[in-house]
């Protein structure tokens, strides 16, 4: 693959993984504390595949 592609799937994987970590904790502050464990959870599998991204862009 294109290094560039593989630095901006990386990127966008950094990006929704810290707004999803944001969102948690809007909801966690927030009245709906039910939804803030898969804001978290979806934050958690973002930051992974941004790692996946960087370990495959690296070999």
């Amino acid at each position: 693959m294109n290094r560039k592609y593989l630095i901006v799937l990386e990127v966008i994987w950094i990006i929704t993984g810290v707004l999803c970590l944001i969102a948690g904790i809007r909801y966690a502050t927030g009245p709906g504390g039910k939804k803030t464990f898969i804001f978290l959870l979806l934050a958690g599998v973002s930051f992974l595949f941004a790692w996946f991204r960087d370990r495959e862009r690296k070999k």
